[in-house]
């Protein structure tokens, strides 16, 4: 594996296996993320992302779900190549944490409701760097200010239900850095914040990143929090990748119609009124994981649809140069037709 490189992600299949049959859920995906990178992962709500992280954190509750395919090498912090899939419980809990964290969704849910943030926090700090337990509480007064929390000794006592949401995704934060990882996992950590604390969040994780140096996975269905954040962007459909660039070529130069739809979804504030039109929705649903359409999953959605192309073979990801991979069997004659209508 390339010296640069932290993670790399190569043909991951996790699969869920219930009653009604065998879930998808990820699909041969790949990717890579650097030493100091941040790769946000998009999509719509059912497209694998989550389960991809937590596939990463080998979080996956076993049954009904396992990983049946697919490697994910991992530089840590000894230097060492590890290939996570085949690590055992042992080895991964003393990674999780110390090597690789991760902010979960719901900050209220992801903290037990019946322990002070401040033993949360000590509990990895214990467990990771073997510090007693006054060091470790010393020491989760300092992430709590490194954070912004105001008053941190004080707030070491505080349960969860007395912080407000936004303090206790600081709180998850201050957990997930305590012990310096070489890679941060951020689930959608900003979903069920307004959009004031948002961005207090967002800079807050560029400025921590600046100081440690650490590499972020972000997931994320915001695109405009990408936008900020994100150095590539790998963009997931039915547990499938579909696209993978960097942040401007995603932006400026998208390829797949799926790409393509998500962005013209997003209002348009740099337009004068006079300019401005109405937002392109995607039509349709994500299918059904149990009963996914053939072909290119993404072909009921797509307004470029092609009969006896889109819909018989699963398309390969191909790299279109410069490392913009796609996975659309008609994207040159695609982006034809924009060129032509511009």
């Amino acid at each position: 594996m390339d010296e640069k490189r932290l993670l790399e992600v190569k043909d991951l299949k996790v699969h869920f296996f219930t009653d009604d049959g065998v879930v998808k859920a990820v699909d041969g995906v790949s990717f890579h993320i650097d030493k100091g990178e941040t790769l946000a992962v998009v999509g719509e709500s059912g497209s694998g992302k989550s389960v991809t992280s937590l596939a990463i954190m080998r979080l996956i509750p076993n049954p009904p779900g396992r990983i049946v395919g697919g490697e994910m090498l991992f530089r840590g912090k000894d230097g060492q190549v590890k290939d996570l899939v085949k690590q055992d419980e042992a080895s991964m809990r003393k990674i999780r944490g110390n090597d690789i964290a991760m902010i979960f969704q719901e900050p209220m849910t992801s903290l037990n409701p019946v322990y002070t943030v401040g033993d949360q926090i000590a509990e990895a700090i214990m467990l990771h760097q073997g510090k007693s337990r006054k060091e470790a509480l010393e020491l989760s007064a300092e992430m709590l200010d490194l954070v912004g929390i105001p008053e941190p000794r004080k707030r070491l006592s505080n349960y969860p239900h007395q912080m407000s949401g936004g303090m206790r995704q600081r709180v998850m934060i201050a957990m997930a850095l305590s012990c310096n990882p070489s890679l941060l996992i951020a689930d959608e950590p900003t979903t069920a914040l307004d959009v004031t604390i948002q961005a207090q969040i967002l800079e807050l994780m560029y400025k921590l990143q600046e100081e440690i140096g650490m590499s972020i996975l972000f997931i994320t269905h915001n695109l405009g929090v990408v936008a900020e954040m994100a150095d590539r962007v790998v963009v997931m459909y039915a547990g499938r990748a579909v696209e993978e660039a960097d942040v401007t070529a995603t932006f400026k130069r998208s390829k797949h119609p799926y790409t393509m739809g998500l962005l013209n979804s997003v209002p348009r504030l740099d337009l004068a009124a006079e300019h401005r039109q109405r937002l392109e929705a995607i039509p349709g649903n994500v299918p059904n994981p149990l009963h996914l359409p053939a072909g290119c999953a993404f072909h009921p959605r797509c307004k470029y649809f092609q009969e006896g192309r889109c819909n018989t073979d699963i398309p390969e990801l191909q790299d279109t140069g410069g490392g913009h991979m796609v996975r659309c069997v008609r994207w040159a004659e695609i982006q034809s037709e924009l060129e032509v209508k511009a």
